[in-house]
């Protein structure tokens, strides 16, 4: 078996943060957090359109979403109080410490504009007005929504999220899938979701060239060498590769540029190649599914079973409880049974596989149900976990930090879900 490259493996990285995002808002958040992200988005989406249409309006809106994210971002001094951690204070004041914070977010933010607006060719200034306009609005929010809003607001957007990030990087030939005929992939992807897809790999790129110019340290280095976390061998070789790469990116000069795939024509295969390739040489990602390339299209499936399965259960509540404001009882609740093997017409994996095969990818509905019973298991445990943790705590750091509970829940993950 060939490999791994840096493409490769950058571009399930990429799938993986996106897959990630899609599960937080459709499986994670409650119905009062969907409806916070769900005004963010129009409100937003309001403003940016009374100024700009076309591809200008989707620029604006997804800076708007990071300044939003930076400048509802918890203090350094709201994070301490949160998260007890053993470091001493700075011996610095209160006025100080808050003076840093501030200059941290402005510099944060006046970076992402100047590099998305060199990088596009847009004037998006006022992406900063409706983010200082909105701002107020929002201060109250669940931390899950402010935490990664960005991103959040991406797949809230748009659907089949994943599926769609998947067939373009097969598409570009960035994961070399065989299985499924590139010919069949006959997709005129929509001019706004491509839009936001570059926005977002930039953004990537930019949050992590931002990281290596303020930090010398990778905060997921904390983990390492403290025997009390009793990390497994091949948990500690994925930490170490993390460190590795953050190292090389700090150090060789060759690594110093930071790629951006709005420079790059999105339908030239070797040049987005590339792009993933340089990504792949500075950052690698603790990745929520680590199985191979083969097992992604299982596990894309099994995400729209889930989300299927719960769209059922809302419909089935509407219609059972039209008035009721009330507790719900799931068992009452009539749905599509997930898979039958005498007869699966009807099925939530037969809808499924009919999905999938509107955007060329086949897979049996019997895949389907191994995967999501095994996913319940584990990553939607992990997930309850990490919504949990995030929720509870209150507070959200800016893009610039690692996210906590993430690390902490997937670092641990072969001891949360038994």
């Amino acid at each position: 078996m060939a490999r791994i490259t840096k493409a490769q493996k950058a571009g399930l990285d990429f799938l993986d943060l996106v897959l990630f995002s899609e599960l937080v808002v459709y499986r994670g958040m409650d119905a009062e957090e969907r409806r916070q992200l769900d005004t963010v988005v129009q409100r937003v989406t309001q403003m940016a359109e009374s100024r700009h249409a076309g591809r200008e309006v989707e620029i604006i809106k997804h800076l708007a979403y990071y300044f939003l994210e930076v400048s509802l971002a918890n203090t350094a001094e709201e994070l301490r109080q949160a998260i007890p951690v053993d470091v001493p204070r700075p011996d610095l004041s209160n006025e100080t410490i808050e003076a840093v914070d501030r200059f941290t977010r402005d510099f944060q933010m006046a970076f992402m504009l100047a590099m998305t607006s060199t990088s596009t060719g847009v004037e998006a200034s006022y992406a900063l007005e409706i983010a200082e306009t909105l701002r107020g609005e929002f201060v109250g929010y669940s931390a899950l929504v402010r935490r990664d809003l960005l991103k959040r607001c991406f797949v809230r957007e748009f659907g089949d999220v994943s599926v769609g990030v998947y067939c373009w990087l097969t598409v570009t030939g960035v994961l070399p899938v065989t299985k499924n005929d590139l010919g069949r992939f006959d997709l005129e992807f929509d001019q706004k979701f491509m839009t936001r897809l570059a926005l977002l790999a930039d953004y990537e790129m930019i949050t992590h060239g931002l990281k290596v110019l303020i930090s010398k340290d990778n905060s997921i280095c904390v983990y390492l060498g403290k025997r009390e976390f009793n990390l497994k061998d091949e948990t500690v070789d994925r930490l170490l590769d993390i460190q590795k790469h953050f190292n090389a990116a700090t150090t060789k000069s060759s690594l110093r540029g930071i790629p951006l795939i709005n420079l790059r024509d999105l339908k030239d295969r070797a040049r987005v190649q590339d792009f993933f390739e340089q990504w792949g040489s500075r950052t690698v990602r603790l990745r929520m599914h680590t199985g191979t390339l083969a097992s992604w299209l299982s596990i894309l499936g099994a995400n729209m079973v889930e989300l299927q399965l719960l769209r059922e259960y809302e419909r089935a509540a509407r219609e059972k409880y039209p008035n009721s404001a009330g507790p719900i009882e799931i068992a009452d609740l009539k749905v599509a049974a997930i898979f039958n093997a005498c007869d699966n017409q009807h099925t939530i994996t037969e809808y499924v596989k009919d999905r999938l095969l509107e955007y060329g990818l086949k897979i049996n509905p019997d895949t389907l149900y191994r995967m999501h019973s095994t996913m319940r298991k584990t990553v939607f445990r992990l997930l309850s976990l990490y919504c949990k943790l995030t929720r509870d705590a209150g507070v959200a750091t800016s893009p610039l930090y690692d996210d906590t509970f993430y690390g902490s829940t997937f670092i641990h993950a072969d001891k949360l879900v038994h």
